[in-house]
């Protein structure tokens, strides 16, 4: 089996431009105490070869932010897009009933896993304005809605919030939507160094029409701990990226070209 260096090496097989997925998926939880930050990323290294074939799979940004009061609780997460809502329902079950590292526990009933939100969305539009490379830091937003008409107003709101996205210089926006839970959700990826800048900006979720009601309820900026990118993989290019090492670190076992 071929080996690349972690930290190195072309990514491959993701353009600028418009990206034509149908579904995402996202899941936001805490770690529990004790469990470093070194151990989560060569846990999701390896776990990774077995996740990230799964049909449909586009990229997954997984988001790490450390709490800086006494707790230093880890948040983490991941921001998948799919090409079909078939794939990633597929996913959603995959995970949620056959999945096992450990035997006899569930990946989302792992004891150091607390309290995973976790949801299926649907796409409205998703672009990415700068290549990978340079998607560091990301802010993810959760919205409550009570308004009518709500598949077409966030659809019919997407070029908006895109063509503000780009005029922030903004790495990628994702708009999602879940109808049937009535909830709306912004993934924006920002360059290095962005952190702080994404958690003072506006949201973007100002541009969501009026006649929606909308309500932000969840809003979180991270660094980016690890890409996973299938495509690339599947092109010879490098199948994972931690953008942010350092300061976050690299995995530790050993890299392999799958």
């Amino acid at each position: 089996m071929a080996t690349y260096a972690y930290g190195t090496g072309p990514i491959k097989g993701y353009d600028i431009g418009p990206i034509a997925m149908e579904a995402a998926f996202t899941s936001d939880f805490p770690l529990a105490a004790g469990v470093g930050v070194q151990e989560i990323v060569d846990k999701q290294e390896v776990e990774r070869r077995v996740m990230d074939v799964r049909p449909g799979m586009y990229a997954k940004y997984m988001p790490s932010r450390i709490d800086a009061g006494p707790s230093g609780t880890h948040f983490t997460g991941g921001r998948y897009l799919f090409e079909t809502w078939e794939d990633v329902l597929d996913y959603e079950r995959f995970t949620s009933e056959e999945l096992e590292f450990e035997p006899g526990v569930k990946f989302w009933s792992r004891p150091f896993f607390l309290n995973v939100e976790r949801f299926v969305w649907r796409v409205a539009g998703a672009h990415n304005f700068l290549p990978l490379e340079e998607h560091h830091v990301s802010r993810f937003e959760r919205f409550r809605y009570s308004g009518a008409g709500a598949d077409l107003a966030v659809r019919g709101a997407w070029a908006s919030l895109r063509d503000e996205a780009a005029a922030r210089g903004l790495g990628a926006v994702w708009l999602l939507h879940q109808p049937e839970q009535q909830l709306i959700g912004i993934h924006s990826v920002a360059s290095r160094d962005a952190v702080s800048a994404l958690d003072a900006e506006v949201s973007l979720g100002s541009l969501l029409p009026g006649s929606l009601a909308v309500e932000r309820y969840f809003a979180r900026t991270s660094r980016v701990l690890s890409l996973w990118l299938p495509r690339s993989r599947v092109a010879g290019g490098v199948p994972s990226a931690y953008p942010m090492s350092p300061p976050l670190p690299l995995p530790s076992v050993p890299s392999r070209a799958v």
